[in-house]
């Protein structure tokens, strides 16, 4: 049965400002690439429509993820209830989650452009996702613990986690450092400092005490800006981006809506934990599109895009006014 994703069925003052700017687009491109996404998705408890209108953000990730899997020719078994995709003949399941924009502070719908062009504490907003990221992680690892292992269904399952990053005005724009230094502590911090008070951990993935997560899948791009990259969308659209190729040159690129070009999986990353005690297989989310990370030998190893691994992307709406 498909998803019928746009007509609201809740109340207007609950539906959320993404679903409201998703169904006020004056075409169907945005929402037409949603339902490709989302087909064959089967919705087990009945309630995906309502929280894809009223909560948006973690089902739209929900939905990206979904298509990414089928992407790579990966079958979910909807029988299961948890974790959210259980893939029993490629041996691996995914839990998705989103990192939220902390209390009382700006959430990434509401952003303005001094939000996205204000690069003067770069690494405070660093510092922020890695404590929201934290906290994501954390609590998929500590459900993991209590409810899923005991799952007959996940006894040989590799765990993975997925996260998307809308925890900041401007995460769209700040790349996989933040992962990197939470997991594999590449700058050797051993610790950050959560809103100057509380001292968390870098390094996650740095010894045995997470081994139970296989991996962990990470976008900051699954935003409005690849759904448009993906669409035949009408209007004066302006992309800007920038890849990474050879894991140091950065590479600027951009182009209007019919000459930027933009993979499904462009801008996705997979990081791998050496202390897994069921280690997702290299292979399972193999592709040139996908960025990859492992340690092997004592280094850290990462795949890279021939033209450049997308890190950042913006849109730019240009709306023309009459005289």
């Amino acid at each position: 049965m498909t998803l019928d994703l746009f007509t609201p069925t809740v109340a207007q003052s609950s539906l959320h400002p993404n679903f409201v700017r998703l169904i006020k687009e004056e075409d169907d491109a945005l929402r037409n690439v949603l339902n490709d996404w989302a087909a064959g998705f089967i919705d087990r408890d009945g309630k995906f429509v309502v929280e894809f209108q009223r909560t948006f953000n973690s089902s739209w990730w929900e939905l990206y993820l979904f298509a990414v899997l089928k992407s790579l020719n990966h079958a979910v078994d909807f029988s299961h209830h948890a974790p959210d995709f259980v893939m029993p003949d490629s041996g691996f399941a995914v839990e998705a989650t989103i990192s939220a924009h902390a209390q009382d502070a700006t959430p990434e719908w509401m952003k303005t452009m001094a939000d996205i062009t204000n690069h003067d504490d770069i690494e405070g907003r660093y510092i922020e996702t890695m404590a929201r990221l934290s906290n994501s992680i954390s609590s998929k690892f500590r459900k993991y613990q209590k409810s899923y292992s005991s799952l007959p269904h996940m006894a040989e399952q590799s765990y993975v986690i997925a996260i998307q990053n809308f925890g900041t005005p401007d995460a769209h724009q700040l790349g996989d450092v933040a992962m990197q230094r939470l997991l594999y502590d590449v700058r050797h911090e051993k610790a950050f400092m959560k809103d100057g008070k509380v001292s968390l951990p870098t390094g996650l993935f740095a010894n045995e005490e997470m081994s139970d997560v296989s991996a962990i899948i990470y976008s900051t791009v699954a935003t409005f800006g690849k759904a448009r990259a993906l669409s035949a969308s009408k209007g004066d659209f302006v992309f800007q981006a920038v890849r990474i190729r050879n894991n140091h040159e950065l590479i600027q690129v951009g182009g209007t809506i019919d000459t930027y070009k933009e993979s499904l999986r462009d801008g996705m990353r997979v990081f791998h934990n050496p202390f897994a005690r069921r280690p997702l297989s290299f292979d399972h989310l193999a592709a040139e599109d996908v960025r990859q990370f492992r340690f092997r030998k004592g280094e850290l190893e990462t795949t890279c895009h021939p033209k450049g691994d997308l890190c950042m992307r913006h849109v730019i709406h240009q709306v023309t006014r009459s005289k």
